[in-house]
Order: C-alpha cells, then sequence, then structure tokens
C-alpha cells in the first residue's frame, strides 16, 4: 500500500472515522481503523460493532493494500501535521507516514483481524439534503436519555409516510418532533435509530453538503452521503436498529390552547438563566400568566434568595401559574431558529407546547414539574 494525499483531506476522513474507536478492552481491534488503498481511492473503516462507518477519496496510489493501525495514536499524529502532502506507505504491518519535517513508523496488524463491516442489500428508500437531515437530527436527538429498562425510547423514532420524514426523540418528560419534506412520496416505514448513531451522523453531516440516500431494512438501516463537492469523502454509515415498538406519543400532544404566548426568544432565554441562578436544588423555574399583562418569570431558594422579571409579548388566554425544570426549558429554546417562540399551555400539572414561530415543522413539548 502507497499513496500520497493532501493533509488537511487525511485528517478529516480520520477524525471522523476514529470517533467510533474507544478503548474496547474485549476487543483491542475495535480501537483501530482499517486503511485500504482499492482503484486509486484511499478507504478508511471504523467499528464499535452497533454502527459500520466507512469513508472513501480519491488519492494518487503507487500501490493498493490495506492495514489496521490504532485510531486514536495515527488520528493525533495527522491532525499535527503541518499542511501539504502526506506519504503513506505500508509494508510488513508497518505503516510509514512521511511529511514536511515529520517522518514516523506506526505498527499495525493483519487486517484479517479487523471486523468486515455490514453492508445493506435493499434499494435505497428515499434521499434527502444533508443539511436538511442534519438539522432534524440535531433537534431531536439531544433530548433522548438511552435506558435499558426503556429501549424503544432509548433512540430516533424515524418515519417515513407520504412525503414525509418525520422524526421523534423523548425521555418521558420532554419531546421533540421535526418534520422534513421528502422529494417525493414513499413508502410507509417506521423504525427506531440508536441515539448515538442519529448523533454521530449528525456530527459527520454537520460540515459537509450533499445528498443522503436512506436504506432501511429489517434489522438495520444504512445512509449514503453523495457528496456536492467531489473534493469531499463520499461516506458510507451503517447501524442496527432497535428492535421495539415506538410509543403512541401523538396522544400527548396538546391539540387545544387554553393560555399562548409569542415572545422573543433571546429575551426570554436571558430572562431563564438569570432565573437558574436563583433557583432550587430541583432547578424550578415558576412562570406566571395574567393575559394580557407581560409574562412573570421567578424563582427561588433558601439559600440564595429570589428573582423576578417581566417579559413583553403577546399573552392571552386564561391566567395560570406552571413551574418547569429551566434546563428543559433551555434546551428547548437552544434548538429553535425563530426569533419569536410560541408558549402553549393548560394546566399546571399539562404538558406545554414551545415551538418556533412562522415554522409548524416542529415542536418541544415539556411536562411541568408538579411541587
Amino acid at each position: 500500500m502507497k499513496l500520497t494525499i493532501d493533509s488537511e483531506k487525511m485528517k478529516r476522513i480520520v477524525s471522523l472515522a476514529t470517533r467510533l474507536c474507544g478503548s474496547n478492552l474485549t476487543l483491542p481491534i475495535l480501537n483501530n481503523i482499517l486503511l485500504e488503498i482499492k482503484q486509486n481511492l484511499l478507504l478508511v473503516s471504523s467499528t464499535n460493532l452497533e454502527i459500520g462507518l466507512s469513508l472513501s477519496l480519491p488519492v494518487k496510489s503507487e500501490k493498493e493494500g490495506k492495514i489496521t493501525v490504532p485510531g486514536k495514536i495515527f488520528s493525533d499524529f495527522i491532525s499535527s501535521l503541518p499542511k501539504g502532502e502526506i506519504k503513506i506507505e505500508e509494508k510488513d504491518l508497518t505503516i510509514s507516514v512521511k511529511s514536511k519535517g515529520f517522518q514516523a513508523k506506526i505498527l499495525g496488524q493483519n487486517p484479517k483481524e479487523f471486523p468486515i463491516l455490514p453492508k445493506v442489500k435493499e434499494k435505497p428508500l428515499t434521499q434527502i439534503e444533508s443539511s436538511e437531515l442534519f438539522n432534524g437530527l440535531s433537534k431531536v436527538s439531544h433530548i433522548i436519555s438511552p435506558s435499558d429498562s426503556r429501549v424503544e425510547i432509548s433512540g430516533v423514532f424515524f418515519k417515513t409516510k407520504g412525503d414525509t420524514l418525520t422524526l421523534v426523540g423523548t425521555d418521558s418528560i420532554r419531546l421533540g418532533e421535526k418534520k422534513l419534506s421528502l422529494p417525493q412520496e414513499v413508502e410507509k416505514k417506521e423504525v427506531i435509530i440508536p441515539q448515538k448513531t442519529a448523533v454521530e451522523l449528525a456530527y459527520i453531516l454537520s460540515n459537509l453538503k450533499g445528498i443522503i440516500r436512506v436504506i432501511i431494512e429489517s434489522s438495520q438501516i444504512g445512509f449514503e452521503f453523495i457528496p456536492q463537492n467531489p473534493l469531499d469523502p463520499q461516506i458510507s454509515l451503517i447501524s442496527r436498529l432497535i428492535d421495539g415498538q415506538y410509543p403512541e406519543y401523538e396522544g400527548i400532544i396538546p391539540q387545544k390552547i387554553s393560555t399562548q404566548a409569542i415572545i422573543d426568544k433571546e429575551e426570554f432565554q436571558r430572562k431563564i438563566k438569570i432565573a437558574s441562578l436563583f433557583s432550587s436544588r430541583i432547578q424550578d423555574v415558576k412562570l406566571k400568566f395574567e393575559p394580557p399583562k407581560p409574562l412573570l418569570i421567578s424563582s427561588a431558594s433558601a439559600e440564595v434568595g429570589e428573582v423576578h422579571s417581566k417579559l413583553d409579548g403577546k399573552i392571552e388566554g386564561k391566567s395560570i401559574e406552571i413551574v418547569f425544570n429551566w434546563r428543559y426549558l433551555l434546551d428547548g429554546l437552544g434548538v429553535i431558529d425563530s426569533s419569536e417562540v410560541f408558549l402553549g399551555v393548560n394546566e399546571a400539572t399539562s404538558p406545554t407546547i414551545l415551538r418556533p414561530v412562522g415554522d409548524k415543522t416542529y415542536l418541544y413539548v415539556l411536562m411541568p414539574k408538579t411541587l
């Protein structure tokens, strides 16, 4: 194996691949990445046995071959190199790396010891812009709290119906739902993607533009990234699916609202953050609605004191006091892109809706705290 590649391109794909590497004592080979040259393509692969990731780039190669090397040390070394060309050569299970002012030899292992990555055989179900999928995943995946007792809510609910892809995440206290438009109507599918898969996929797509093809099989899902820029890597990510039935979550989304407020998002965030400084150990903050007066925000603790603030906006409906976990409020506000937010409440113990003004494709449902 012998090739020449730009250092910045190598840094990019190696850093992505090594995110799946850890400190696996049972199977040390999982701490490695697989490097392979085939038909003037560099393929870099990694796996944690639940997710398989493969990235490919065209390179100048003189000799085909493959080797598996320790992911962390190889990535740390490559990321420290200056800009310019890197020459990489494998011989006798040792990889030689040469760059401007640097030369290193890293011991590798027999590539036959590296696990065979899973493959998907079905045709793509649909495709979507990578930026759209990134946007959707980043709005719901952070909500999930993996649980061994409730594995069905330990991942992102991924549902296709008609020309819509729906993504849902919940921890049973809060729920996020994001709807994305597909280029054409597709077969109805409902699967649950592990949270780590959703997080890794969102991270990979965060700085890339192109098309994502989605392939769903009985026990696994595949995502194939086709870059807009031919100099960016092609990426294939295949993940197992969570076996289970996702809860019928639609029933907890309020269909009618008795009190609502349309308020400035940044001002609301600022005042919740200030209230959090005075919050008690249970992280509570109180919202008081007395339409059409401004929204009152307060918190108090025996150790610190208390704080009160007012927030102007369009407040309508009946008077009510309701208490929330301030962290969960800020989490919901943090993924909303609009300058104004809609806050809809019913009772002090009923689910509350938070969503962007002017965008009906996303909503955040939060259960109040009961004191």
